[in-house]
């Protein structure tokens, strides 16, 4: 009797470190749960810097354009059309702007943020020209002489 017992609690505990592994493996190393912020130019090398945020179900971009000295900021948000992971924080994205009233239309390229430090966001326009980039000297130059109380991400 007393080897049965010992033998089902034997059983119960590698069961419950195997199962518990698994479950751990699937929520530690998986990319159902991300968040990153990416200081980022628009339109390639132009003078709009942004802050771009990416999450599990969403992405959001904020504008900066000096027009006149002045400050301008204008939100967009994207809807993810399609998503593949490539790699372990490597997406490439297909997206469309909700409210972008300029008229850009589909939008695709990859998103790396496995360097947590340093993440590359290129995205392109249907036209080929590039949409978001990581932030370009111009952008940064931008930043420090009028925004520069706005954290804009790495």
């Amino acid at each position: 009797m007393r080897l049965v017992s010992v033998k089902y609690l034997l059983q119960f505990i590698i069961v419950f470190i195997l199962c518990h592994q698994a479950w751990a493996a699937n929520t530690l190393n998986s990319d159902l749960r991300f968040d990153t912020t990416v200081a980022v130019t628009v339109n390639g090398n132009d003078n709009i810097a942004g802050k771009f945020e990416y999450a599990d179900d969403m992405m959001q971009l904020i504008t900066f354009n000096n027009i006149g000295g002045t400050i301008y900021s204008e939100p967009y948000v994207f809807k993810i059309i399609e998503r593949s992971i490539i790699s372990k924080d490597k997406h490439r994205i297909k997206c469309k702007s909700i409210n972008d009233r300029y008229g850009s239309s589909e939008i695709v390229g990859t998103i790396d943020f496995s360097n947590k430090l340093k993440p590359k966001v290129h995205l392109v326009n249907d036209f080929g020209e590039i949409y978001i980039s990581n932030i370009s000297n111009r952008g940064k130059k931008m930043h420090d002489k009028y925004i520069p109380n706005v954290r804009l991400g790495e």
